[in-house]
């Protein structure tokens, strides 16, 4: 930890509510501004925000009952781990707010939401700590909750929100009571539906361009480290509202996020925009195994007006049929997309070239394959690429090989 941090931080412990209100301001304090309660352990203590929502609640055209329905079968699809049969009621939405936004020794969260699902309601508690002294006691509430799930919901968590968490756990020699949880990220299968079509994933992002959301008067993540330490200097929560309510519609978002990406995978083809959301969902199927379902979406691209989503699609394809050894079907997709007067016909050329190569042992047609790609490939102004250099050496050893043969 950074030797100022630390410093600071033993002043804090040392000061206790006396010297703390001796800092105060003109403005009021959390208790004053939020309704809540303070949270006492043998830690200390800390402040605690909680707000529940009846399942009827709708964000981002999602009510929140539909994340109840979601079937587990596709909470794993989701996962990069295995993990045992869970639903949605087993996991935790988590989402932290820091004093730092690039983590580090001296990085401390001072604000950590959770989300639930308990009975008929979703609930949301957040809990704060009014200074440095409150950490102990912020984790050990904390981990009262954790002890209850299973599995975490998050939204970029893994590089950042739960190693901070567990990095704290550490510091204050404190054992976690969730020990390797089934960890739902919800930036990675976002990038793979969105990442081509949006310049950002950031959550804000997809709130707006994706679920309809927008926050006029949002605070800026970039300065939430700053209010914070505004606060612990004179005491005016007023700007900290801000904070709270940024982390609570993160939350929610991150609910709606999930139902519209369960939605997409249980229903690909009416759920997606038929080109680059589908082929996104091909690659979450594709990562999870699921053969039938991602050969089904790439297909579908085939029918897009857009020429990138169908020259990307059929790449995938030629890859997918491989992967199963269904070269037949392989070759019919690839003489198939050759008589598309705009496809770019030359790597599904070469897949066929090593078709006949090596699978059919026919290497009079190998030859001529990869003749028409070479003139392909200078017809398309690809003469100086990657490509043509490629071809030019399968070519030399195919006509040894033909060579041999007749010998």
């Amino acid at each position: 930890m950074d030797y100022d941090l630390r410093s600071k931080l033993n002043m804090y412990k040392r000061e206790g509510k006396e010297k703390r209100t001796e800092r105060a301001g003109s403005g009021l304090d959390i208790h004053q501004v939020l309704e809540g309660v303070v949270c006492s352990n043998d830690q200390g203590s800390c402040f605690l925000i909680e707000k529940r929502y009846p399942l009827s609640y709708i964000r981002g055209g999602c009510s929140i009952r539909s994340a109840l329905e979601v079937d587990g079968a596709f909470l794993r699809k989701l996962c990069r781990e295995s993990g045992p049969d869970l639903t949605i009621s087993d996991f935790l939405f988590l989402d932290t707010e820091t004093t730092g936004l690039s983590g580090g020794a001296g990085t401390v969260a001072f604000l950590v939401g959770t989300g639930c699902f308990c009975g008929d309601e979703f609930v949301l508690r957040q809990y704060f700590m009014r200074d440095y002294d409150e950490e102990p006691a912020l984790l050990s509430e904390l981990n009262g909750l954790l002890g209850g799930c299973k599995g975490l919901v998050t939204f970029n968590g893994k590089a950042f929100d739960w190693n901070l968490l567990q990095s704290r756990f550490t510091f204050n020699r404190m054992r976690l009571s969730l020990r390797n949880p089934v960890h739902l990220d919800l930036l990675f299968p976002s990038r793979r539906i969105w990442k081509l079509s949006l310049e950002s994933c950031r959550l804000g992002s997809l709130e707006e361009n994706i679920l309809g959301e927008y926050r006029g008067d949002d605070i800026p993540g970039a300065l939430i480290p700053q209010v914070y330490f505004k606060y612990l200097e004179d005491r005016n929560a007023a700007p900290v509202v801000k904070v709270l309510e940024h982390n609570e519609k993160d939350i929610l978002s991150m609910v709606s996020l999930l139902v519209k990406i369960v939605s997409m995978l249980q229903n690909p083809v009416s759920e997606t925009d038929g080109k680059y959301e589908l082929l996104g969902v091909g690659r979450i199927f594709e990562n999870s195994g699921e053969n039938g379902m991602m050969i089904e979406c790439y297909e579908n691209c085939l029918q897009s007006g857009d020429y990138a989503v169908r020259q990307t699609a059929s790449q995938r394809l030629v890859s997918a049929y491989k992967k199963r050894r269904d070269y037949g079907k392989m070759v019919e997709h690839c003489e198939q997309m050759l008589s598309a007067s705009d496809t770019n016909a030359v790597p599904l050329m070469i897949e066929l070239a090593k078709y006949y190569e090596h699978r059919a042992k026919d290497i009079k047609r190998a030859v001529k394959v990869v003749e028409y790609a070479l003139q392909k490939s200078m017809h398309l102004g690809l003469g100086n690429s990657i490509y043509r250099e490629e071809l030019k050496k399968r070519l030399d050893r195919l006509k040894r090989k033909a060579a041999a043969q007749r010998r």
